[in-house]
């Protein structure tokens, strides 16, 4: 019994620390809250005066039989102003309900909004690591479906619990001064039904928060599939994908038949209580009117309160269950809200003005599954993910103005590389500078303004290529897009699209080739013209031809920017003031491009290959598609 007791008090602790989420936006709109609540203080109040003004009206009408005539009329005009006023009352309370309601689930869309921008905010606070260990559905689901549930916490839970509060306290009291006996035998099967409804409503609860992790896994696969559409249907495997997709609506399926049941087992228990209250007085009740201790308008009166709780009680599962599955998505929510940012804004006041990059001895670890935060559900039961050293006492300095050639073999970590000198992977203090300062000190825009980054599998949005191209200075005018449509060797594709620039793009670029996407990107970072200039292979997708061109047309770009270059094709990075070979993790060999190939090691033999393989497709008059 005391394990029992001391579990609910956990449940209850827990959904409370839920809650407490929602008090900065209910303070928020307190006042609006606080004229919604008193509106329905008064409604119930309007509600509950008219069954005691039939009750008397009933009674006067029954006195008419047995007065004299002379007082018949004083009888008849007693009876006219009680109708006049419940029409009064209901009139009235018809119009402050409505108001409550306008107030209460109104406010509740102006909380959720804020409360969905916060989310927003904190998403794009989070370092690019937390969205590697989550898939993208599961993310979705906290946004959208999960934020749902916390609009209805925000509106109709706190309306029907503010509601349900005020119709029980303001009925006891009228049934208590009608007949204290009659409301004892009334209430008496609540406290049981209640016991039974906190256990559903718990059902309910957990079985709503498995059915949310489903849903999530249900719209990952979505996405996942209409991403991958292209490989599915190369492979022939749609039949595969969609028993795939099939077995996971199922189990989505039979969670949410499973809560619907308890639901319905909760609905069918409170309508139950109704109809055992209201015969249990009329048992009680007829043997009293007819003993005369009560009058027949005090019975009627009496049932009407009854029936007038019995409506709250039914809704109390409603209640009980939206409450429940409210706290249980506001706990998932609160797990991104909750989610530290590793990359956290710098409060130092420095400026990157040159473009000089110093690394020491930096290192870069992926944690383990074990040490590491994940949203709930994002794991399958018992898997663990193990991590890895990425980088390992990478040293080198970059002067301003000059480009670095970074190389290897595939996982040696060159994007990895990238990351941290554009700050996109968190790592420790004192191990990357510019420009003297430490990277981990500068405020974030400055970096994201001064350091860009091409990435090789370049993202592109549903809009038009100039206002991808301009994504990052929306106020950039179409003049300064076409140069950085020019150098980035794109503009004698745009004949091929149907409206050149204004060309509006499928999702991410869909519509375009690898190697459109990837100038398309390239475009992106020149325009913004940084003092760090960091492209991962992004010459990877187009021929050699193209490549030589477009690295023609950046160098006065290069120029008096810093720029690092991660390329597979060596002949990209010939011409860098200096090269690093990555191998595991490490730099292996270091040197120009003169140098490393008189030095006979990884980058000797690469290029001997390279440079053959390319002397070969000149003469058979083959090119890579861009």
């Amino acid at each position: 019994m005391g394990e029992c007791s001391g579990a609910a008090s956990y449940r209850l602790h827990a959904v409370l620390a839920q809650l407490r989420r929602l008090l900065p936006y209910l303070h928020r709109y307190g006042w609006r809250y606080t004229v919604g609540a008193t509106c329905v203080i008064a409604a119930v109040a309007l509600r509950f005066s008219i069954p005691f003004l039939l009750g008397d009206s009933i009674d006067s009408l029954r006195e008419t039989t047995d007065v004299a005539p002379e007082d018949a009329g004083r009888l008849r005009e007693q009876i006219l102003v009680g109708a006049l006023l419940m029409i009064a009352a209901a009139a009235a309370g018809a119009f402050i309900r409505t108001t409550s309601r306008l107030m209460i689930l109104g406010n509740s869309r102006l909380a959720v909004h804020d409360v969905r921008t916060d989310v927003f905010a904190q998403l794009l606070r989070l370092a690019p690591s937390f969205y590697v260990r989550h898939r993208t559905g599961h993310i979705m689901s906290r946004t959208v479906n999960d934020m749902q549930n916390v609009q209805g916490l925000l509106g109709p839970v706190f309306m029907y619990l503010v509601e349900t509060g005020v119709l029980y306290s303001v009925g006891i009291a009228f049934m208590v001064a009608a007949d204290p006996m009659l409301t004892l035998v009334g209430l008496a099967p609540f406290p049981f039904f209640l016991y039974l409804a906190r256990r559903l409503a718990r059902r309910v609860q957990e079985g709503s928060r498995a059915a949310q992790e489903k849903l999530g896994d249900v719209s990952a696969k979505v996405d996942e599939s209409l991403s991958g559409q292209r490989v599915i249907r190369s492979l022939v495997v749609e039949d595969f994908d969609r028993q795939r997709f099939d077995e996971l609506c199922l189990e989505y399926r039979a969670t949410m038949v499973s809560v619907a049941g308890s639901r319905a087992i909760l609905t069918a228990t409170m309508t139950f209580l109704a109809a055992l209250s209201t015969f249990l007085v009329l048992a009680v009740g007829a043997p009293a009117v007819s003993s005369g201790a009560v009058t027949v308008g005090q019975l009627v009166a009496f049932i009407l309160y009854l029936g007038m709780l019995a409506g709250p009680t039914r809704t109390l599962g409603f209640v009980l269950s939206s409450l429940q599955r409210g706290a249980a998505a506001l706990g998932r929510i609160g797990e991104i809200l909750d989610m530290p940012v590793t990359i956290a804004d710098g409060h130092g006041e420095g400026e990157i003005r040159d473009g000089e990059i110093d690394v020491s001895r930096l290192r870069v670890e992926f944690a383990s599954s074990k040490d590491e935060i994940f949203l709930s559900g994002s794991l399958e039961e018992g898997e663990v993910r193990g991590g890895r050293v990425v980088l390992e006492d990478v040293s080198f300095r970059v002067p301003a103005g000059t480009t670095l050639g970074v190389v290897g073999p595939v996982g040696s970590g060159k994007s990895t590389l990238l990351r941290a000198l554009a700050r996109q992977v968190e790592i420790d203090p004192g191990m990357v500078r510019i420009d003297g300062n430490d990277i981990t000190e500068l405020p974030l825009p400055e970096v994201r303004r001064q350091v860009a980054v091409a990435p090789q599998d370049a993202f592109l949005f549903s809009d038009t290529v100039a206002n991808n191209v301009r994504f990052g200075e929306p106020e950039a005018p179409m003049e300064q897009v076409r140069d950085a449509v020019e150098v980035a060797q794109l503009s004698a594709d745009l004949d091929q699209l149907p409206a050149g620039l204004e060309t509006m793009l499928g999702e991410r670029g869909i519509n375009l080739s690898g190697g459109q996407r990837q100038r398309t990107s390239l475009a992106r970072c020149a325009i913004l013209r940084p003092r760090v200039l960091l492209l991962d292979d992004t010459l990877s997708a187009v021929d050699t031809h193209t490549a030589d061109a477009i690295l023609a047309r950046l160098r006065p770009l290069m120029a008096d920017r810093t720029t690092v270059v991660v390329a597979h094709r060596l002949s990209t990075v010939r011409d860098a003031d200096r090269i690093l070979v990555l191998d595991e993790g490490r730099i292996r060999e270091s040197g120009t491009h003169d140098e490393l190939v008189a030095l006979g090691g990884y980058y000797a033999e690469v290029y001997a290959q390279q440079s053959q393989r390319e002397g070969l497709e000149r003469e058979l008059g083959v090119e890579e598609a861009s």
